[in-house]
């Protein structure tokens, strides 16, 4: 005999995917989701989402079901872009609709129902608000006054390289933590065990796990969100709690310091202290939440390409001798580069653009939420679907980059006229662009050009004097790429007493 409780979820359930299917034919018009693997009943497609590196799932897929596809897990439609022609068309040519924020759940549970960091807002008012303020202070030209931060940064990390080679990784971490508290807060970090490159280390981390739309249950079954923390199931609560600590952290310790200093006439110049001058006390709300995710966000990103740019050089000695000759013949020996000598490097900024497609800083980019319904192309896209950008696959695409697996700078020369500038793929589209491009554009421009002008980096080697192999999977790309040893190596001995000279 079946059992009437079985009997009535078995039609309250069928009720509701009925109801389902008449809802999306009535808002569809009976035009098709864009293609991908046939969804199994009720779970949809949560058996095939991608366990592992999805942007060469989503790249296979690409490859049966088109430019775009799309699946769907309890309910949570997922729209994937796999080329910039289609990229470009809705994230830039339809921007308005396009441009809010995924607010998946446990982005919510993150957020604890406050979205205090912009970056995680929706594309409303208060979002453009806040990104006015932090254009106003980190636009081409505004950028052009953190040169002399950035600069000194990068010249001060030489020493550290000369005496202290094996421990690269901490003093380029420390370098590019100090441009970005320095900037955005005056603070100066003076030791390598600074707390808050430390709490922006940790931070990162955590938040990074959080974009991936696949890696949380919640995100498929939203009623986990309301069950308490002890039942099996809700560990995510106990994580997204952390990440919770370390954004209120993040926001407030900093924000407090300055506002001490400026209580009592010592605070140096920074992105904070010019905006609160400028704003008095009307913005600090804004002023507090931008700071802070400057802070977090800006160190990291120049430290992945620097990571990708050491690996090419150590792949590619040949590309690091040209980019040498180069910085030889416009900077010559007895001096480091400025920000003076940017536009006389064609080849060197030839690389820093191949270093942003070879292998990019976010993959999957960081998805966005259309606002609603949209035909493209034939394909029904429904309100508040998930928008995945798939950096990895629009900058593979043998049509625009011919051998993309490839480190080739001369591509980028005008023998490709299709190829499209990577800046915008690797930074994000259109109105979600991340507005701190340029200062890290530039950071990476003045350290790798100043590590290049006096060391060869090489092959690391062992206890025994043997060189260590360099494992590069190109295709196991994400946000904390590991580091590969290198060595640091003075090109002559007038470039050691140059990198002594600024000790």
């Amino acid at each position: 005999m079946v059992h009437p409780i079985a009997v009535t979820v078995t039609v309250a359930l069928t009720a509701f995917f009925l109801l389902r299917k008449w809802n999306h034919k009535r808002r569809s018009g009976g035009l098709p989701y864009p293609p991908g693997p046939k969804p199994d009943w009720f779970i949809g497609n949560l058996r095939h989402l991608p366990k592992d590196k999805p942007w060469m799932a989503y790249l296979e897929w690409g490859k049966q079901y088109g430019e775009i596809i799309s699946y769907e897990s309890f309910g949570t439609r997922i729209v994937v872009l796999n080329s910039a022609r289609v990229a470009i068309d809705l994230l830039e040519k339809r921007g308005a609709i396009y441009s809010n924020r995924d607010q998946n759940n446990m982005r919510k549970e993150v957020a604890g129902g406050k979205w205090t960091l912009f970056s995680q807002m929706n594309y409303t008012d208060e979002f453009r608000q806040h990104r006015k303020i932090v254009n106003s202070a980190f636009n081409p030209t505004a950028s052009r006054a953190y040169y002399s931060c950035q600069e000194k940064e990068a010249h001060a990390l030489l020493p550290r390289l000369l005496n202290d080679p094996v421990n690269y990784r901490k003093h380029m971490r420390r370098a590019t933590g100090s441009i970005i508290l320095t900037v955005t807060y005056g603070h100066e970090v003076t030791t390598d065990d600074d707390y808050l490159v430390k709490l922006n280390e940790d931070a990162i981390r955590h938040n990074v796990q959080v974009i991936d739309p696949n890696k949380f249950i919640v995100n498929f079954i939203s009623a986990l969100r309301y069950l308490p923390s002890w039942m099996p199931g809700t560990e995510f609560k106990a994580f997204a709690k952390k990440c919770r600590e370390f954004n209120k952290q993040l926001a407030d310790i900093p924000f407090g310091i300055v506002k001490d200093q400026i209580a009592n006439g010592t605070a140096p110049p920074s992105y904070m202290t010019k905006l609160l001058e400028e704003n008095g006390g009307d913005e600090e709300g804004i002023i507090k939440s931008t700071a802070s995710l400057m802070y977090a966000a800006g160190s990291d990103t120049t430290l992945m390409s620097l990571k990708t740019f050491l690996l090419a050089m150590l792949m590619f000695p040949d590309i690091q001798k040209k980019i040498q000759a180069e910085l030889d013949a416009v900077i010559g020996t007895d001096r480091l580069p400025t920000f003076a000598d940017y536009d006389s490097l064609p080849y060197f900024h030839f690389c820093m653009l191949e270093t942003l497609r070879w292998k990019p800083i976010a993959p999957t980019g960081v998805p966005h939420s259309i606002q609603r319904d949209d035909v493209y192309e034939g394909m029904f896209i429904p309100a508040g679907a998930s928008i995945i950008p798939n950096q990895w696959a629009i900058l593979q695409d043998e049509k625009m980059y011919p051998e993309p697996k490839r480190f080739w700078p001369e591509r980028w020369d005008g023998r490709f006229p299709d190829a499209r500038d990577s800046r915008m793929f690797a930074f994000g589209f259109n109105r979600r662009m991340c507005p701190g491009r340029h200062l890290a554009l530039n950071s990476f421009f003045i350290m790798a050009a100043s590590l290049l002008t006096v060391f060869n980096i090489e092959k690391a080697k062992d206890a025994e004097g043997n060189e260590i192999p360099i494992v590069n999977d190109m295709d196991n790309n994400e946000f904390n790429t590991p580091w590969v040893p290198c060595a640091f190596t003075p090109r002559s001995p007038g470039a050691t007493a140059l990198i002594r000279s600024v000790e």
